[in-house]
């Protein structure tokens, strides 16, 4: 086994480019997995930390197993390449559920790890990272019905890891809400929501109870 020194940054979809320029010099890039040198440091466009990853020789699938669990019960890959390879390897660590949150709920407590192949005899592991959910994506049971889009779960999420949510006796303000997401979310958690935007909120969100609509610029 052999600390690399560096610190690892997980984009989220779609925003490495985002991550790069705000890290400015980094050392290797694998996929959306940014490695940059020293400790940590703040990052916003990062779905995940990998805090001092190791690079670890491999001489089998077995072996690799063995070494993974000998520093952590649960781990989550990160797919880049070798998928065949690392799905094997996957297969002989204990399952890490996937399952979806159903909201609100907690998120989950167990330290997770995260690893992939480098090439078909090196690992790079790190088994202290940021996010509980695997990769940093948290998933939960989505309702189709009430939101106007998709914007409320990014809301969820946030909920879920700071371990609070609002609730009866709490005012909120949501600023730039159209078309309603968080206003939803709120409103669906029992909190008064002061709603501004300058386009309208969806009906069905601008008549939920507890929502009070101001047509106007954020700024």
């Amino acid at each position: 086994m052999a600390s690399t020194g560096l610190t690892g940054y997980l984009a989220p979809e779609g925003h490495l480019e985002d991550l790069l320029a705000e890290l400015g010099r980094v050392a290797e890039v694998h996929g959306r997995l940014v490695l940059a040198e020293g400790p940590p440091r703040p990052a916003a466009w990062t779905a995940n930390l990998w805090r001092d990853p190791e690079r670890l020789a491999i001489a089998s699938i077995a072996d690799a197993a063995a070494q993974l669990r000998a520093r952590q019960r649960n781990w989550a890959l990160y797919p880049h390449r070798l998928h065949r390879r690392a799905s094997l390897i996957a297969e002989r660590l204990p399952h890490v559920g996937a399952k979806p949150l159903v909201f609100p709920a907690a998120a989950p407590s167990a330290p997770l790890g995260s690893w992939m192949l480098l090439d078909a005899g090196t690992i790079l592991a790190a088994s202290d990272c940021q996010s509980p959910f695997p990769n940093g994506e948290a998933r939960f049971v989505e309702d189709r019905e009430g939101p106007p889009n998709r914007a409320y779960l990014k809301l969820w999420e946030a909920l879920t890891l700071i371990g609070r949510q609002p609730g009866p006796g709490d005012l909120c303000l949501d600023l730039g809400a159209s078309p309603g997401g968080w206003s939803w979310v709120l409103a669906k958690l029992g909190a008064r929501v002061i709603a501004v935007d300058k386009a309208p909120l969806a009906p069905a969100i601008a008549a939920m109870p507890g929502v009070e609509v101001h047509k106007a610029s954020a700024f």
